[in-house]
């Protein structure tokens, strides 16, 4: 499984509001036909990939909300292969993004024959964060079976998330106020283990703006910048 759907924007984007006040602050445009463009690079700034996300709708029921997003996933060259509608969804003061969304469209694929099974926790974000707060864990796993039998087990998981700062960050979309987070990541295939670590800069009412990935040894293996954010 790629990794880059999964630090690229990582995480995109959905973030837990206050639940004494049970009222939704979203990290993520919410006017419907907005679109955020990420643009994802290697260690040698060659463009690797293209997310974009479009607000298709969004719906309000008391104090919750739902977001209804297309994502669009481009290769190096700009040529859509995949798109897919995505649902934000603020309940009960919280709002989560399910992992699962965040799967290698290229890598399911290949798997379309098997049996696939995916179990993921939701990301999660304080509607307000402050320097030196952690946020909770976030993971998912896919096991791939065939006749009956166990083939592969993947877990992803994000840990010792932080915010360890406030900085402006200054993109060809804007300049913009954001929150530096940052986490460890960790990959489980098989007896495979690949461990690293990554840091994102995420605004309010954008998103991420920048994520960089990071191997075990500290070097950097890739990022994503936000190149679009407009009608």
């Amino acid at each position: 499984m790629k990794m880059r759907y999964f630090l690229m924007g990582l995480f995109v984007w959905i973030f837990i509001p206050l639940t004494e006040a049970q009222e939704c602050r979203l990290y993520f445009p919410d006017e419907t036909g907005v679109i955020r463009e990420m643009k994802s690079y290697d260690q040698r700034d060659r463009l690797q990939s293209v997310t974009r996300h479009e607000i298709i709708d969004r719906v309000e029921r008391g104090d919750d909300i739902t977001l209804t997003v297309r994502a669009s996933y481009l290769d190096e060259d700009e040529e859509e292969f995949y798109n897919v509608d995505l649902e934000l969804v603020c309940e009960d003061g919280i709002f989560k993004f399910d992992m699962k969304n965040f799967l290698d469209p290229e890598t399911m694929a290949g798997y379309e024959e098997m049996g696939i099974e995916v179990t993921a926790d939701d990301l999660h974000y304080p509607a307000r964060m402050n320097v030196g707060d952690n946020l909770p864990d976030a993971s998912i796993q896919m096991v791939i079976t065939s006749n009956g039998m166990t083939i592969l087990t993947t877990t992803v998981s994000l840990t010792d998330r932080k915010v360890e700062a406030m900085e402006k960050v200054e993109t060809e979309a804007g300049v913009f106020n954001c929150y530096k987070i940052s986490y460890n990541t960790g990959t489980k295939a098989g007896f495979i283990n690949v461990s690293g670590s990554a840091v994102e800069w995420v605004a309010d009412g954008v998103g991420v703006v920048r994520n960089e990935n990071y191997n075990r040894r500290g070097r950097l293996t890739g990022y994503s910048v936000l190149t679009f954010l407009g009608k």
